[in-house]
């Protein structure tokens, strides 16, 4: 599911995800072989209820940081809505110059 945030001030492209998993392995897997390659691509965001998949992702696109020349910019938050806890982890692009 794809939803467009506008009360952002950037217009932050999220992808909602409503699967949940019962072990981080599991949830690394689902996030590697999919969000993990589309996030900054595809969609700038990812909102999920599992906090598990929040963790994976954002692990995941930190450790990215340290092979490339092209870096991103990577957050995370959590908010509280309709009694359930929303993890999010979204990125801005932005190419650091390496110091020489």
């Amino acid at each position: 599911m794809h939803q467009s945030d506008k009360n952002s001030e950037d217009s932050i492209s999220w992808f909602l995800e409503e699967k949940q998993f019962e072990t981080i392995r599991e949830a690394h897997e689902w996030v590697y072989s999919g969000a993990y390659n589309e996030i900054g691509y595809l969609f700038d965001g990812y909102k999920t209820k599992d906090s598990k998949l929040a963790y994976a992702l954002l692990f995941e696109l930190v450790r990215l940081n340290t092979f490339h020349g092209h870096r991103q910019d990577v957050y995370c938050d959590q908010e509280y809505l309709a009694g359930s806890m929303i993890y999010k982890v979204w990125v801005k692009n932005k190419a650091y110059d390496f110091p020489k």
